[in-house]
């Protein structure tokens, strides 16, 4: 991030703060959608950031909203979706959740079990309205991504051998339903090309393999995505040069091209490298053999799950913005919350910092603030800058505390 204007915003809006890159945003969402084949559609996983700026740029950028809550559904709608094109999953709709969705125009959704089906069946007959249904499966084939969602005892969609029962076909046509396809989401961070491809190819034979089984003419197969960035550091960022080229000859060899459409989902490769935190150096101390660099931002900020153990803690790198100098310290980066688990980084090596000095963490554009612990000790939430060329374009902050809504509510 430009040192200057980080400085500039930092005095403006204190610290810590997101900062994001609405140029890279479009620039992303552009080049992913080259490399897809011709008449693919593109969704935008709203869960990888909601903030309604990144997701109206996504949508200028001709994708649509994949949404798996009421939250996420409001902010696409604040960002200018249309709802009628916007996909609805998750493994556990409520009829609540259904019935709001609904009445915001929401008529796709993925469905990933017979108890999923029913709720969206009776939904749909009570609201006289009939809902686009895609098949979530879990094919038994592995994937090959850094985190699998198939392959594997899983609490996302029907494993496919449940359309092997005799009763299949039957159970799966339901009042108010029309069923549209299937959606298969093999992982996230799928690491090459090539894998992206192969992923695609199994996707479109799980697809031919539940037309013969169910006897369903699909006419969409949603094929995931898990398209790659990294996070939190300054890894390389991936290449998908051939990737168009892989994806088509998948595409054509298909029994699926020309009378069905391909979809795909990405999160973290739209958004992931346009998003930096910045954050203050608090205090810098010794402890015995070890350093402790003490950042005004922490797990509750930036958890990536790291609090889950889901991110490796020596993984995240700091950019110095109040110095490009002085000699390399290793140190143990820790926020300022009361746990010892509030730590971003352990072991690191760095330039040398002091209190005071304005750091920022690149690539954290995609499972950021809210894929952290916000409301752990109750601090507050740090603003979120969009921004464009230099300029601030919108200034948002995620809204934390408790409201009594009973015996009456009272607003903050």
């Amino acid at each position: 991030m430009n040192p200057a204007f980080a400085n500039r915003l930092a005095d403006e809006y204190s610290t810590p703060f997101y900062a994001y890159d609405l140029a890279q945003v479009e620039e992303r969402t552009k080049e992913l959608r080259a490399s897809l084949p011709e008449g693919a559609r593109l969704y935008h996983s709203f869960k990888a950031n909601p903030l309604p700026r990144i997701a109206e740029e996504i949508r200028k950028g001709g994708a649509q909203a994949e949404i798996t809550s009421e939250g996420e559904q409001k902010a696409a709608i604040e960002a200018g979706h249309d709802l009628s094109q916007a996909l609805y999953g998750g493994p556990g709709k409520t009829a609540a959740e259904i019935q709001s969705a609904i009445t915001a125009g929401v008529r796709w959704f993925s469905c990933e079990s017979w108890l999923d089906l029913k709720r969206l069946s009776e939904s749909a007959v009570a609201n006289s309205v009939e809902l686009q249904i895609l098949l979530r499966v879990n094919p038994a084939e592995a994937p090959n991504a850094r985190l699998a969602m198939t392959g594997v005892e899983s609490q996302f969609g029907f494993d496919e051998t449940l359309f092997h029962a005799p009763d299949a076909a039957e159970r799966v046509r339901q009042p108010g339903i029309c069923l549209r396809g299937v959606h298969v989401y093999f992982g996230t961070q799928v690491a090459s090309v090539q894998a992206l491809a192969d992923n695609t190819r199994r996707a479109l034979e799980t697809a031919s393999r539940l037309e013969e089984t169910l006897g369903l003419q699909c006419t969409v197969v949603n094929a995931g995505g898990g398209f790659p960035w990294p996070y939190a550091n300054h890894a390389s960022y991936p290449d998908l040069t051939g990737l168009c080229a892989a994806l088509t000859a998948v595409w054509e060899a298909s029994p699926m091209h020309n009378k069905a459409e391909l979809w795909f989902e990405a999160g973290r490769y739209l958004c992931a490298g346009a998003g930096s935190l910045v954050t203050r150096v608090l205090d810098v101390k010794q402890s015995r053999t070890r350093t402790f660099v003490v950042l005004d931002t922490g797990i509750h900020h930036l958890g990536g799950m790291a609090g889950l153990g889901r991110i490796p803690r020596g993984a995240v790198t700091f950019q110095n913005l109040s110095s490009e100098e002085g000699a390399e310290m290793t140190a143990d980066i820790v926020g300022p919350l009361c746990t010892p688990l509030d730590s971003l980084a352990r072991g690191v090596k760095l330039p040398a910092v002091e209190p005071g000095d304005l750091l920022a963490v690149p690539n954290v554009g995609a499972y950021g603030l809210t894929a952290s612990l916000i409301g752990f000790l109750s601090h507050g939430a740090p603003a979120e800058i969009s921004y464009r060329e230099g300029e601030v374009v919108q200034v948002s902050c995620w809204r934390t505390g408790h409201q009594t809504i009973y015996p009456a509510e009272i607003p903050y």
